[in-house]
């Protein structure tokens, strides 16, 4: 009895201490420099090895308000540009298990405003969040996971990967 219980206290041990590795050892980049727009590229851990090179974005568009009148809005994003467009590798669009949050604050006007979203595959990102009018500062927090969470910006601490990149995106003209 007494090898089973010194075998099994063995194993929890080794299953802990390779948790805390994990945790201890997962990838947490952030950027500290603001970019221009509209994009900036980096590598990134890919979830399920290796590394792939990410391309962050952030850039104005105009919208249809519901005055009839276009006004100014913010897409921004991150896209996996190893994982081909158009594949036939059905896995591709299963996988990873992406969330981004946006933040972005209208310089000008003062306004703020954050998104959450969530999808598999190569691509993330918000299209057309109403700014108002004005010079943007964004930040693009991009996490990757192999997989799946159900918090807003969690990732699993292993096979998983964050990074954050920060953009200061002109007014645009609508």
């Amino acid at each position: 009895m007494t090898t089973i219980r010194r075998t099994s206290a063995t194993a929890c041990a080794a299953a802990l201490l390779a948790g805390a590795l994990a945790v201890a050892t997962a990838p947490a980049a952030s950027a500290q420099v603001w970019h221009e727009a509209p994009a900036h590229d980096v590598r990134m851990p890919y979830p399920l090895g290796g590394e792939h090179t990410i391309r962050f974005g952030a850039f104005t568009t105009c919208k249809l308000g519901g005055d009839g009148r276009f006004h100014q809005a913010l897409s921004a994003g991150a896209r996996d540009l190893d994982q081909p467009v158009g594949s036939f590798d059905f896995s591709a669009t299963l996988l990873p298990f992406n969330s981004a949050t946006i933040e972005w604050h209208n310089t000008d006007t003062g306004v703020r405003g954050v998104q959450t979203v969530h999808s598999t595959g190569p691509e993330v990102g918000t299209a057309g969040a109403f700014t108002g009018r004005g010079r943007l500062a964004v930040t693009v927090t991009a996490a990757r996971s192999a997989l799946p969470t159900f918090a807003p910006g969690s990732v699993a601490p292993f096979a998983s990967a964050t990074h954050t990149e920060r953009f200061i995106v002109p007014a645009g003209d609508c």
